[in-house]
């Protein structure tokens, strides 16, 4: 008999679900795996688990985020073990990002609720939890969550390994040891399948509208909704149409990339089609802005309406405290780069490369993309923050610089995105609310954008789904250049899910499954990373370095596109194989 652990389940119960009377443990502090699934509660809170699961990308490696293994960003502690992507010592003996456990964990507890839950008994007469119709109805609801559920967990494994085992049920060890790898193409038909049928199974929203099915409740926002589950299809797909995945560019995947993307944008509040488009682009204000979709304020809600899937709210400033700059008592540990503020064009909408841009190097950071300064701290802005109010000092000298603190900023830069101002750590405490958005609207405007340019080339929809996110942007007229080719609207667009997906846990997979470094020309701009030196003299006059060096990295194009598999998980399997030349 499997026994669950009453701790774990009294944890778990208050994930999603009330205070509620529960079974009594056994004297030892177990529960029976019997008892959980007689009982309503505490079979339901078995899937709460898995969310526990999802991912998270909050300075979670070591203290470093995972833009920091990209041209994006630096890391500051030179002990972090994010290096290791850097400087090419990872391998399989030295795993940095440990997630072949922690998603084969959420797929065995999917598997196990959708294993037991239907021998869940009925109650025949009304409890605390509902009627039998409506327990009956929240199990339905349930087991589209844990389909979904189920393939996240797998679309994070298949985007680091390609092709990973296979699994509908609980393994036993003895079962899991000779599981062999299916192929990539597999793994993703099985992810759209289990889409498709959660799609079914779940309400578009929670909270506000006539119940469907199950608790129609305030408390159960944030789980999976039927937008959940297109847009982690729309996701997938636009991996396997990717050339990492799809070497033959075969059009028809990014055909069904692009109808995915443009059906979420457009998914209404109503099946019938009423209530208007279910998610929309907060535009940004003084009060609304990039950190503010991840965090509340008086202006966004919980589950704002950008928001498609996301983790549970939480309330901490650890995030504030890891990245913000020195001076404000805080560790400052995600540099941005020159590579990347160089991305952000003018307000105009004109890369800076360009001599109509007005782009001024002597002041550089004027009339620049708003984007800009929502997600980096530059020199001389003014930060609110830990109880202070003061200018970033980034210069040589200044309370910011390179000198300052052993793990100052050496790029120049500061993080801004996530960053709150309310939050304080020090004397006294003041948390922030705040979420991980693992899917959103903007990304399926981008999603669309570069697939339906890939299918038919830079149409009409295309320019109007980049200016759309312009648009809220503030970038002038939205521009968008006209009469690019196929290929320089790839660029562009590239360009464009660059800055607005920053530090999102975006550009470490598109470099990948886009597989840029296979491009002699294109690697130094990858792997040289660039920092600003600004200079300030007696009379307060700036100078600007934009091309002092940090690092140069280390990329094998032969490996480097796909995970190793953790040496441990190999020796657990007869028949697990490596993924090739590592």
């Amino acid at each position: 008999m499997k026994i669950l652990k009453y701790i774990f389940l009294a944890t778990t119960v208050l994930t999603f679900t009330a205070c509620d009377d529960i079974l009594e443990p056994d004297l030892d502090g177990t529960l029976s795996e019997d008892a959980v699934w007689n009982n309503t509660r505490l079979a339901f809170a078995v899937l709460d688990k898995a969310y526990n699961n999802l991912p998270n990308g909050y300075n979670r490696i070591s203290g470093a985020m995972l833009a920091s293994a990209t041209d994006d960003a630096v890391n500051a502690d030179p002990l972090s073990n994010i290096h290791s992507f850097n400087d090419g010592t990872w391998s399989s003996f030295n795993i940095i990002e440990d997630v072949w456990s922690k998603n084969f964990e959420g797929i065995r507890i999917a598997n196990n609720f959708l294993e037991k839950i239907d021998d869940l008994p009925l109650p025949k007469e009304p409890t605390a939890l509902g009627t039998s119709e409506s327990i009956y109805n929240t199990r339905e609801r349930m087991k589209g969550e844990a389909r979904f559920l189920r393939a996240l967990f797998y679309f994070e494994l298949v985007k680091r390994y390609g092709g990973v085992p296979l699994t509908y049920k609980e393994l036993t060890p003895e079962e899991a040891a000779s599981l062999p790898r299916s192929t990539a193409d597999e793994c993703f038909e099985f992810i759209f399948k289990q889409c498709d049928s959660a799609a079914t199974m779940l309400p578009r929203k929670y909270g506000a509208l006539p119940a469907v099915v199950g608790f129609n409740d305030a408390k159960d926002l944030g789980r999976a909704t039927v937008g959940a589950a297109l847009a982690l299809k729309s996701k997938a797909s636009l991996f396997w149409a990717s050339p990492l995945f799809n070497p033959t560019n075969d059009v028809s995947r990014w055909e069904q990339a692009a109808e995915l993307a443009d059906m979420v944008i457009k998914l209404t509040v109503n099946e019938d089609g009423s209530g208007g488009n279910l998610y929309s682009l907060p535009s940004f204000n003084t009060e609304t802005n990039m950190s503010t979709l991840f965090s509340t304020n008086t202006l966004l809600p919980l589950y704002n309406s950008e928001i498609i899937f996301s983790t549970k709210y939480y309330d901490n400033t650890t995030v504030e405290n890891q990245n913000g700059p020195i001076s404000f008592s805080a560790q400052g540990l995600t540099n941005p780069t020159q590579n990347l503020v160089d991305a952000f064009p003018m307000s105009n909408g004109i890369a800076i490369s360009d001599p109509a841009s007005g782009y001024d190097p002597e002041n550089p950071y004027a009339n620049r993309d708003p984007r800009l300064a929502m997600t980096v701290l530059t020199n001389g802005t003014e930060l609110s923050l830990n109880d202070r109010v003061s200018e970033i000092e980034t210069f040589v000298g200044g309370a910011d610089g390179p000198e300052a603190y052993p793990n100052a900023s050496q790029t120049g830069y500061y993080l801004q995105k996530f960053i709150m101002p309310q939050a304080v750590w020090q004397g006294r405490t003041v948390n922030v609310t705040r979420t991980w958005i693992i899917s959103r609207l903007g990304e399926m405007f981008l999603n669309f954008a570069e697939a339906r340019n890939e299918a038919v080339g830079p149409d009409s929809d295309v320019l109007f789904a980049l200016r759309s996110l312009r648009f809220r942007a503030g970038i002038s007229r939205a521009y968008v250049p006209t009469g690019m080719s196929q290929d320089e609207m790839r660029e562009f667009i590239r360009n464009e899910r660059r800055i607005e997906m920053a530090f999102e846990e975006q550009r470490f997979f598109d470099i990948r499954r886009w597989k840029l470094l296979d491009d002699p020309s294109q690697r130094d701009a990858f792997l040289t990373i660039r920092g600003v030196e600004i200079i300030k003299d007696t009379q307060d006059n700036l100078t600007y370095n934009f091309n002092k060096k940090i690092e140069d990295r280390v990329f094998n194009s032969d490996n480097m596109y796909l995970y190793p598999i953790p040496e441990s998980e190999l020796l657990k399997s007869d028949v697990l194989e490596q993924n090739p030349n590592w």
